[in-house]
């Protein structure tokens, strides 16, 4: 195989944005200035599901620099917190 693997780093980030049709935006610290676009898919099988997801969320995700829209996430997981924070986000 001739594949061309990129450093697969995992970083923190937080869900800004979320649409109906299972896609959204994540933002993070190590790339700034800088929406991260994910869909649903990407979403690791043992976190929560998409239609769980709130604005405002923890996530654990491997960035990925496509060439023709800036980047992606992948391998998505939900970091576990404090269900007083959740209820904050939720309010």
């Amino acid at each position: 195989m001739n594949e061309t693997k990129q450093e697969q780093k995992t970083v923190v980030g937080k869900i800004i944005y979320l649409s109906e049709d299972g896609w959204g935006f994540l933002t993070s610290k190590e790339i700034p200035f800088t929406r991260i676009f994910f869909h649903w898919t990407s979403l690791v099988q043992e976190t929560l599901h998409f239609t769980e997801l709130t604005k405002g969320m923890e996530v654990e995700f491997t960035p990925i620099e496509t060439d023709e829209k800036g980047y992606k996430a992948i391998k998505i997981h939900v970091l576990e917190s404090d269900s007083e924070e959740i209820k904050d986000v939720i309010n």
